[in-house]
C-alpha cells in the first residue's frame, strides 16, 4: 500500500535521526521489530482499529507489551502516533527504519547535475550545505538541461532544472 509507506517515511525518517544521535540504532531496531509483530496481529489490528478504545488506552497496550525492549523515545513515538492515528503504520515504519539502517551503512552519496559545470563557489557552497547529510557530493553536467541544476539521492530527486519546468508547463497545458 503505497498510502502508508508515505505516512511512515516521515516518522521512520525521525527515528533513524533519533537513534543515530544517540548511538542506539541497535536498540531502536529491537523494538521496531517488536512493535512491528505485534502491531501485525489480527487481534491486535481490531483493537486499534476499535474507536471506543481511547488513544490512551492503545498507548498503554502497546507500552506494556513492548516495555522489554523500551528504548528512550519509543513511547513518545507512540504517543504521537496514536494522537494522529497512525499507530497501525508501525509495520511500514519498522520496515522503512531497516531500510535506512542498510542505506546509512551504505553512506548515502548524492549527484548534483547542472546545465554547465558549476563554479567552485557554487559547489563549495552547495557541498557545505549538503555535507551535515550526506558522505559525498558528485558533481555532473548534462546541457540538456537547459539551466538550473537538479540533485538526486537514492530515493529523492529535487528538480530546479528549467526543462523540468518546461515539461511541467506542457503537461499542464495538454491536460
Amino acid at each position: 500500500m503505497a498510502e502508508l509507506i508515505t505516512i511512515a517515511r516521515p516518522y521512520a525518517k525521525a527515528v533513524f535521526g533519533f537513534a543515530s544521535d544517540a548511538k542506539k540504532e541497535a536498540e531502536w531496531a529491537v523494538f521496531l521489530l517488536l512493535a512491528h509483530a505485534i502491531t501485525s496481529d489480527i487481534a491486535m489490528i481490531e483493537v486499534l482499529k476499535n474507536p471506543s478504545v481511547s488513544s490512551e488506552q492503545k498507548v498503554a497496550i502497546l507500552a506494556d507489551l513492548t516495555k522489554d525492549a523500551n528504548v528512550d523515545g519509543s513511547n513518545t513515538l507512540l504517543d504521537a502516533l496514536a494522537y494522529y492515528g497512525r499507530l497501525l503504520a508501525l509495520p511500514a515504519i519498522a520496515d522503512e527504519y531497516d531500510r535506512l539502517v542498510a542505506l546509512g551503512q551504505q553512506a548515502l552519496e548524492i549527484t548534483i547535475t547542472s546545465a554547465y559545470p558549476l563554479d567552485n563557489n557554487d559547489f563549495k557552497l552547495l557541498e557545505t550545505k549538503l555535507k551535515t547529510k550526506y558522505a559525498g557530493v558528485e558533481t555532473a553536467v548534462d546541457q540538456s538541461l537547459i539551466g538550473g541544476f537538479e540533485i538526486r539521492s537514492s530515493d529523492t530527486v529535487i528538480d530546479a532544472t528549467v526543462r523540468g519546468r518546461l515539461s511541467k508547463i506542457a503537461e499542464s497545458l495538454t491536460s
